[in-house]
């Protein structure tokens, strides 16, 4: 029982970090419960430890998931609770494997201290992005530390992984420390590590932000209009949306006359852009009005093999409300947008509301404006680093992502999803916007750094000032090569401890 409530404890302690409630340096020793739950257990508890600690982690993490789709997706609160319960038991599988691993390197003392760290990477984070149907890269321990913007600026070398390494080496350290297992050297290692990530931090922000002064600002306009979802697509509620961004969007060019970009959400505009003429006239109106190009969200059409397919797109016009280049979302949410593996899932279509037979764009290069190379993600795009990178490798010098957050209510799922867009300007080195129906809308420069917000539930604008650059990071360049640098180390390792039996005393 002391083992279980250990367990427990750890998943508690990984969900402490994140927001809400951003205890960020908990997470430092989220993992020491866990581990000293795991000594001298079999490979069978060990699993089962680490699947409560899983689940624990993943429930209390992941909770608004049920509030989006109980509260809007039409699905009763039973089964809403079900299918939360089903994906955090699933999920929970990757933290019972790292659970498991754990329990071989303790065998080598040295591969518990110092390679297990890559394994959580592995098998725990890296290997979520190939979640089955979408991938669910959400909780990496590493984007618990936002806080700290100067020791998270190695991402722009390691992505999110780096640091998540090096938090849960924290963990490993302590344990060591505990055990007395590379008592003498676990520790200033890890301070080491731990003073070179804040070095680096240093120079970069300061190299960064340098370069960016030395590129012509470009202003955008955020307008934040706060539709609720709950009437977001109700054509009777149409004119009142109109009248909000006609109204924000005037004040905000009022506010800053010089402005580049009125830049609005996901799904503005709910209606087809450019197929319902009254609606497209309305809309189109409102931008001639205001005078300046808008990126905005709505839905589209297209055909595949002769059939209209729905497109989650992202129009940009100029001040004459003519088009001048567009976006289709790549990465769409399953059972959200799409039903995967549709010939066996059919009943899919019965639990939700509205439709989700979207198919995926196909176009990752940037749209342009007055030579400007704008890179838009919209939504849940935002939580690939690998759909920015591309975008910022075919020419993008600043991310434009467009979300409607308020699927999620006021729970810890809007924040999370905002402090996971930040890492994308530091792993790319641009700087990235951020607009949200109901927030939290925010911008970040190339250094992450926070230049301003509109809080969740508020109308609004925000003008912000952005730089946008050419700065090619190593990430970017090469991308998850540390993700695959720790899958080699995981693999070796796990070769290496099952070369004799006995337990190698430091």
């Amino acid at each position: 029982m002391k083992a279980v409530l250990l367990a427990v404890l750890s998943g508690l302690m990984l969900t402490a970090g994140f927001p809400k409630p951003s205890l960020f340096f908990v997470s430092w020793m989220a993992l020491v419960p866990l581990l000293l739950a795991l000594r001298g257990k079999s490979a069978k508890r060990a699993f089962l430890l680490g699947y409560v600690c899983g689940v624990v982690h993943y429930l209390t993490v992941l909770y608004w998931i049920r509030h989006a789709i109980y509260y809007y997706g039409g699905i009763n609160y039973f089964l809403s609770n079900l299918i939360l319960i089903l994906l955090c038991l699933m999920l929970a599988l990757y933290p019972a494997v790292f659970a498991l691993v754990a329990q071989r390197f303790a065998r080598r003392p040295a591969l518990f201290v110092f390679a297990l760290p890559f394994a959580w990477v592995t098998v725990v984070e890296f290997a979520m992005t190939f979640t089955p149907f979408s991938g669910f890269p959400w909780t990496a321990l590493g984007y618990t530390q936002t806080p700290w913007n100067r020791l998270i600026q190695a991402a722009d070398i390691t992505g999110v992984y780096g640091i998540s390494w090096l938090v849960v080496f924290a963990s490993t350290a302590v344990c060591g420390f505990i055990q007395n297992r590379f008592r003498k050297t676990a520790v200033p290692v890890l301070a080491v590590c731990i003073v070179a990530a804040l070095a680096y931090g240093t120079w970069r922000i300061a190299d960064v932000k340098a370069a960016q002064q030395a590129v012509p600002p470009f202003k955008v306009s955020i307008v934040q209009a706060d539709v609720k979802q709950s009437v977001l697509w109700d054509p009777t509620s149409l004119t009142d949306t109109f009248q909000r961004y006609a109204q924000l969007s005037d004040d905000a060019v009022k506010a800053a006359p010089d402005t580049d970009l009125l830049f609005w959400p996901e799904s503005a505009m709910p209606f087809f852009y450019g197929i319902d003429e009254n609606y497209t006239k309305e809309a189109n109106e409102i931008v001639r009005r205001a005078g300046k190009p808008v990126l905005f969200g709505s839905s589209g059409v297209t055909r595949v093999d002769g059939k209209p397919r729905l497109l989650n797109r992202a129009y940009l016009l100029n001040g004459d409300a003519q088009i001048l280049g567009a976006y289709a979302k790549q990465h769409l949410v399953p059972f959200g947008e799409y039903v995967p593996l549709k010939k066996y899932l059919f009943f899919v279509k019965h639990l939700v509301v509205g439709d989700v037979d979207f198919v995926a764009g196909t176009d990752p290069g940037p749209i342009y404006l007055d030579g400007h190379a704008l890179g838009v993600l919209i939504c849940y795009e935002v939580v690939f680093p690998s759909i920015p990178r591309e975008e910022v490798r075919r020419g993008a010098r600043v991310l434009l992502n467009m979300t409607n957050d308020a699927w999620y209510g006021d729970t810890g799922g809007p924040y999370q999803h905002l402090e996971i867009s930040r890492w994308r300007a530091i792993e790319s080195r641009v700087p990235l916007v951020r607009a949200a129906n109901t927030g939290v809308s925010a911008a970040f420069d190339a250094t992450g750094a926070e230049m301003g917000r509109i809080p969740l539930n508020t109308a609004g604008f925000l003008t912000v000032t952005v730089h946008p650059m050419r700065y090619l990071s190593f990430y970017t360049r090469f991308g998850d090569i540390f993700a695959w640098l720790s899958v080699v180390v995981t693999f070796l390792g796990v070769i290496f401890s099952y070369l004799g039996s006995e337990e190698i005393k430091p």
